[in-house]
């Protein structure tokens, strides 16, 4: 008798994994937006004609940016494991009948949780 069909399928994440998946999702654009907006809350007092405010503005902002740059690919790598982690378990599940198809006849059972091997006596 042939081997039925499996489908490798995952079960559903968790809350907790949905809610690490959104915190993965909403830390890029996150990031990405604290980086420019340093950039363009920075840029007019570097270009400003007071020396001293614009030495001081362009350290905040090589400071700031280099924390963002540092955060950024630490909390990917962290948010990201994390992720990976909280996938739902692997499932073999049998192929369901196409609609209208006739159901396989039911294999008849053998005694046990083992399938046999070997001849039968």
């Amino acid at each position: 008798m042939a081997e039925p069909v499996l489908l490798e399928v995952r079960e559903r994440r968790s809350r907790f994994g949905r809610a690490v998946k959104w915190a993965f999702w909403v830390f890029q654009p996150l990031m990405l937006l604290l980086t420019l907006g340093t950039c363009a809350a920075v840029t007019p007092y570097v270009a400003g004609p007071d020396p001293e405010v614009a030495l001081g503005a362009g350290m905040f902002g090589a400071m700031a940016i280099g924390t963002l740059w540092t955060l950024w690919p630490l909390g990917t790598l962290v948010l990201g494991v994390m992720l990976l982690l909280t996938r739902g378990r692997k499932r073999l599940i049998p192929v369901p009948p196409e609609p209208g198809a006739m159901p396989a006849p039911a294999a008849p059972r053998r005694a046990g949780s083992v399938p046999q091997t070997g001849s039968r006596p």
